[in-house]
């Protein structure tokens, strides 16, 4: 009895087959502690995105497009026909001289012999078509009798402009009148007309005005 107690009894199975036991229920052991090692780490990963989706994600980003790139611009055609050409219109005939309307002002009614009188002459028409009419053919003259003796036609240089008239509107040309004897294309000298009674009408072409009494004194 006495031996007995002071071995381990290990049964009747010999001692490579124990210690064959011992390792497989270590390796067991092991196994579980791997297994949960490796469940934790899979657990707390979770929030981890692969790699991989991460680049298909970039690659489905849209990103705009550099001044190089070639982009989608709509397409606006070229007229094919030029735009046809608005019709001229037609011209406007002088006035008739028997449709003008001619009035004479003077600024005064006597005024000294040689001295200047403003005076204006207003034109219309009494035509029903519009027409025009050149003012530069505009001339005031002074008349004893049936003598010219003045023209602004003479030695003036015409103003004005050629206008439309139209509706029974006018136009007005002023002139200055010097009261010196004058004639055609200013020849001979220049003198002051003796005192008396004159007319003083406008003309335009083959149209006069009907006469404004100017005493020169």
């Amino acid at each position: 009895m006495q031996g007995f107690k002071g071995r381990f009894v290990k049964g009747s199975e010999p001692e490579s087959v124990y210690w064959r036991r011992r390792a497989i229920v270590a390796g067991a052991v092991l196994a579980v502690v791997l297994a949960s090692v490796l469940g934790l780490s899979a657990l707390g990963g979770g929030d981890e995105e692969d790699p991989g989706v991460e680049a298909d994600a970039a690659q489905q980003e849209w990103t705009a497009p550099t001044p190089s790139s070639s982009a989608q611009r709509p397409y606006i055609p070229e007229p094919s026909d030029s735009p046809s050409p608005s019709p001229t219109a037609a011209p406007v005939a002088a006035c008739p001289a028997e449709e003008l309307m001619l009035q004479v002002v003077a600024a005064f009614d006597e005024v000294r012999s040689g001295a200047e009188v403003p005076v204006s002459v207003l034109v219309a028409s009494a035509a029903e078509a519009p027409c025009t009419v050149d003012l530069r053919s505009v001339a005031v003259e002074l008349a004893a009798g049936s003598d010219v003796v003045y023209s602004t036609a003479h030695c003036g240089t015409p103003e004005g402009e050629e206008v439309e008239l139209s509706d029974g509107a006018g136009r007005t040309v002023e002139f200055t009148v010097d009261g010196l004897a004058s004639e055609e294309d200013c020849e001979g000298a220049r003198r002051e007309l003796p005192a008396g009674d004159y007319e003083l009408r406008a003309r335009l072409g083959e149209a006069a005005s009907s006469p404004a009494a100017l005493r020169l004194t």
